[in-house]
């Protein structure tokens, strides 16, 4: 099994401090300055199309700076309007944009309108804006797309005249609008820097089989310009060369340490390489511990046999179970024994006897452990006159084949059903006098046909792949509700209790593969749809009686099995 932990790497984009922030940045423009709520004396501010806007920041961090920022906007008939603030900015990169907000505060030159003369005030500025930044060299220029800036302009010009025009106090409500070009000095470019390059696996233990993800990260390349990319391994088989992370397939490999080598390069004069070390190792076989409770039982009884196994891989275990005698009911890693009873002819005798259960857990790399626990059964007295009495059936459940992973393919024999098959397989294969019994069934949901596929798939599979005489398989079904296959093991002097009912195996329709490998063999074709014709009348000579032809629901039962009467 190929397992796949998949991790996507990415090159590190260069921080705004290191590559693309400046030290200093100088801006200058064009502004238009727009009043909101501005007026002294009840006469309106107008606005001033025309006006001029410059700054200066020096950044004390790649995200903060201390900015101070001029601005003057002249109208002939009411006189100038300007502005000296100072205060921080804050900012942040996206590729090749930075927006930025700032807020600053400081004195204001205010004139008119009326006949006020010039005056010094204060004012307050809260504003934001974007630039982008072309690709010269070095990034030293850059165009300010827009800056929006609040302004509060408060201005004393004294009482009052009686003619109300001059005086007053001017509280103006303003918006600045501008755009222009930032000068970037004393700031850091990707060329600048040493190329670098680093790489890791996402695991460094693994089992062979397993993909090792690896990934890399660089510093010090302009990451809009292209880059190439150059993986080497001494070990395993790699997958996205090209791209800046691969995937490094360790089927087949031996059991030893490996390494990963990357290399990026961007135009002729620029490259970093890195390594990577993985070690692969070959799976760990399960262990199984097996205990019963109660520790002995009398004839009849039964006990809880449970199997805990541990993976050291931490791989996913499926367990069955084995017994010399009596009959098992197994579920998950649990089984039910149930002893023995016998009755013998005339018999006035106390001994004891054992029942050894083995119980079997496999890993998904087909791994096996196993452990036996040893259950005494004590045989009480007991009388017997008829000597024509038959022995009791004793029968084995052995473990069952579930149907309900796969909803697509409903009567398909999984990975996991196959496992346990090639338990029951064993055991046939052990005592080559015994026989089994698949008792198919199906969901309330499924039509009983359903029940039968799903236990002709398993003898398939029982005949096909592990060579079992089709004769000593026995087929039936039920109507139990669950999407499973019980295998009941019938040894020597064994019978069956005679659940369920036999089908025609020739009969069954297969609607898929009937167990997990593509191009299954199947017995049977699917039905065709065809019209019933009449029979035609026999022609009989004069005094015979024609004999009734056979009914058309009856079912044949498959070769080698007698029906049983009903």
């Amino acid at each position: 099994m190929i397992s796949l932990v998949p991790l996507t790497a990415q090159a590190r984009p260069s921080s705004p401090g290191e590559l693309d922030t400046p030290r200093v940045q100088i801006y200058t423009g064009y502004s238009y300055w727009h009043p909101i709520d501005a007026k002294i004396n009840n006469v309106a501010f107008p606005d001033v199309k025309f006006g001029a806007i410059g700054s200066a920041t020096y950044f004390l961090r790649p995200w903060l700076g201390v900015t101070a920022q001029f601005g003057s906007h002249v109208d002939d008939v009411h006189g100038p309007e300007g502005n000296m603030d100072l205060g921080l900015q804050f900012q942040t990169s996206a590729h090749r944009f930075t927006p930025f907000f700032h807020v600053l505060g400081g004195s204001t030159f205010l004139g008119g309108p009326a006949n006020n003369g010039r005056k010094y005030g204060w004012n307050g500025t809260a504003g934001v804006g974007l630039d982008w930044v072309p690709t010269y060299h070095h990034d030293w220029l850059a165009v300010r797309l827009f800056q929006g800036d609040y302004e509060y302009n408060h201005v004393d010009f004294g009482p009052a005249s009686a003619d109300r025009l001059s005086g007053g106090i001017a509280k103006n409500n303003t918006l600045n609008a501008s755009t222009g070009l930032v000068f970037r000095f004393g700031g850091r470019h990707p060329a600048d820097m040493q190329a670098q390059m680093s790489c890791s696996a996402n695991r460094v233990d693994n089992i062979a089989g397993e993909r090792v993800s690896v990934n890399s990260q660089i510093l010090g390349f302009d990451v809009l310009k292209p880059m190439q990319y150059t993986w080497h391994t001494t070990g395993g088989m790699i997958l996205g060369e090209g791209s800046d992370s691969v995937i490094i397939d360790t089927a087949g490999l031996p059991a030893g340490d490996y390494h990963v080598t990357g290399l990026v390069t961007q135009g002729k004069h620029r490259s970093a390489q890195c390594d990577a070390a993985f070690s692969v190792r070959q799976p760990q076989p399960p262990t199984v511990s097996c205990v019963a409770s109660p520790t002995s039982i009398a004839p009849g009884a039964t006990a809880t046999v449970t199997a805990t196994g541990m993976s050291p891989d931490n791989r996913t275990l499926v367990y069955a179970f084995n017994s010399t005698s009596g009959r098992l009911n197994v579920n998950g890693n649990t089984a039910t024994i149930t002893a023995p009873v016998s009755r013998d002819i005339n018999t006035v005798t106390s001994s004891s006897t054992t029942i050894t259960v083995t119980c079997n857990a496999r890993d998904d790399h087909g791994q096996m452990a196993s452990a036996s626990v040893t259950i005494p059964v004590t045989l009480k007295e007991t009388y017997t006159t008829d000597p024509n009495l038959a022995p009791l059936p004793l029968q084995n459940d052995m473990c069952s084949v579930s149907f309900e992973r796969d909803r697509r393919r409903p009567a398909r024999v999984d990975n996991e059903g196959k496992a346990c098959l090639d338990d029951v397989a064993l055991s046939l294969q052990r005592q080559q006098d015994s026989t089994l019994v698949v008792l198919g069934d199906h969901t309330s949901r499924e039509r009983a046909a359903m029940a039968a596929e799903r236990a002709v798939n398993v003898k398939l599979y029982l005949t096909q792949e592990k060579g079992i005489d089709a004769s000593r398989i026995q087929v039936r079904v039920k109507d139990g509700g669950i999407a499973q296959v019980q295998n009941i093991y019938l040894s020597v002097g064994s019978t069956f209790n005679e659940e369920g009912r036999a089908i025609n195996e020739r009969a069954v329709v297969h609607h898929s593969e009937s167990y997990g490998r593509p191009g299954a063999a199947t017995t049977s074709r699917p039905h065709r749809r065809t019209t019933k014709r009449k029979p035609k009348a026999a022609t009989q000579s004069p005094g015979t009686t024609a004999a009734p032809l056979p009914s058309s629901t009856s079912i044949q039962p498959p070769a080698g099995q007698v029906a049983q009467p009903k």
